[in-house]
């Protein structure tokens, strides 16, 4: 219904907007490259902004509303009439509105405790002298590039969705079930993070819940929703098959480079956290069997007594 309403009210004002920028909303491709350009000049916007203000946390404020408004700005572009384009829509605007207001709220929590995300700040300390032109070309357009990729299959999605194709097939429902899966797992995972954070007596590190089984939970979240995104938009088009790349960037990312690798390589020198390496699982959230558990614990034993030896 959104959706709809949407088209309606403000589909043509967008579209006769953008067409006088010499946007052809005929053109996949020239719809896309606006988005694109759109995301590039938010982030190097704010790039300015974090310059004044001395770091660049208020991108973790905008990072996840990032995929939802070139998402929205798509399907008013091209007035997509599709059920494929409008669940892409709902999809999109569900998770990147949930994990913009979570980012947003937490960044607003720690400016006032240490002036901005304690990540960023690091930022600041580690490139500089020349952090403002380092900052551009190494936090902040990686960043806009990476929506850009990561957000493909919903915004292709909608523009080769545009025009009606039936209902929701068996595969769009897989997709839709996937999606439901990881939001869930996010949305779970970042609130029971947030009650643990809040007590005032807890220990190190959080392991109920949905954090039972997994170090991360809340990045397989994140990366199941993008799968199911995925699923939707090449069941309504086959030929988004290529968008593949932004659910695949993804699982890499936070699996990896920036992700669940990266904190366990970071965090792996404490025994605490060495402790739950050995009980739960980086990334699924399934039970590691008894037997995978004791292995993990004599292997961590002699890596003790080594490291003792020595």
């Amino acid at each position: 219904m959104l959706p709809i309403v949407l088209t309606i009210c403000y589909g043509r004002r967008v579209g006769d907007f953008v067409s006088s920028l010499g946007v052809n909303p005929s053109s996949d491709l020239s719809v896309f490259l606006f988005c694109a350009i759109f995301t590039f000049s938010v982030v190097t916007a704010l790039w300015v902004v974090g310059l004044l203000q001395g770091n660049h946390s208020m991108m973790d404020g905008w990072y996840g509303f990032a995929f939802t408004v070139p998402a929205l700005l798509t399907y008013l572009i091209v007035g997509a009439q599709s059920v494929t384009a409008a669940l892409l829509l709902f999809m999109v605007m569900l998770h990147g509105g949930r994990l913009g207001w979570y980012l947003a709220a937490r960044w607003r929590r720690y400016v006032p405790v240490y002036g901005g995300d304690p990540r960023y700040l690091n930022f600041v300390k580690e490139m500089s002298p020349g952090y403002w032109w380092k900052s551009f070309f190494r936090v902040m357009e990686p960043q806009a590039v990476i929506i850009v990729l990561i957000g493909m299959p919903a915004v292709v999605g909608i523009l080769k969705n545009r025009t009606p194709n039936g209902g929701v097939g068996l595969l769009a429902f897989a997709g839709l079930v996937v999606f439901m899966v990881g939001l869930y797992f996010e949305t779970v995972a970042d609130a029971q993070l947030q009650a643990f954070l809040a007590l005032d007596e807890r220990p190190r590190y959080l392991n109920t819940g949905v954090w039972k089984h997994s170090r991360h939970p809340n990045y397989f979240g994140t990366t199941t929703v993008w799968w199911g995104m995925w699923l939707v938009a090449v069941a309504g088009n086959p030929s988004c098959w290529w968008t593949v790349a932004g659910p695949l960037i993804n699982t890499i990312m936070l699996t990896s480079v920036l992700g669940s690798a990266f904190q366990d390589n970071y965090m792996g020198v404490r025994p605490e956290y060495q402790e739950l390496m050995a009980r739960t699982r980086r990334f699924l959230p399934i039970p590691l069997s008894d037997d995978a558990i004791a292995r993990n614990q004599a292997r961590l034993a002699e890596q003790r007594a080594s490291a003792n030896a020595a």
